[in-house]
């Protein structure tokens, strides 16, 4: 008895149909995630930098040098437009160890909302304090 052969074209297309999805999902998934960490630590530095410059400005301009660093920073970048927050002191005027903080808030939104709903309005926050000098 002889054994029958049949044709096996399309089999590899048929796979790779089955199988494309879940490496588009991989894909864009870490490419999404990575520009939401990239966001992340664009925040952190601007926070930083923005407390760093209200700590060594003069006590009555804590939060206005803080506030122009800070947007100096986050206007710079179109993965953080539309950002609030901004640099306060414990203290009015801002007195030797009092406490400058500066608050950031970036609604975080994917580029492709229907593969990736889980990540659409996402709200990345990110805070920073430093004694004033």
């Amino acid at each position: 008895m002889g054994c029958v052969v049949r044709s096996q074209r399309g089999t590899s297309s048929l796979e790779f149909l089955l199988i494309a999805p879940f490496l588009l999902f991989i894909l864009f998934g870490s490419v999404e995630l990575s520009r939401a960490w990239f966001t992340m630590n664009l925040m952190t530095t601007a926070a930083r930098e923005a407390v760093r410059a209200g700590v060594v400005a003069a006590p009555t301009a804590v939060t206005t040098a803080g506030n122009a660093r800070l947007s100096q920073i986050l206007n710079s970048s179109a993965s953080t437009q539309g950002w609030t927050g901004g640099v306060t002191c414990s203290a009015n005027p801002c007195a030797p160890d009092a406490t400058v903080t500066a608050n950031v808030s970036v609604t975080f939104n994917t580029v492709v909302p229907n593969l990736l709903p889980m990540l659409n309005n996402m709200v990345l926050q990110q805070t920073a304090s430093m004694r004033y000098e």
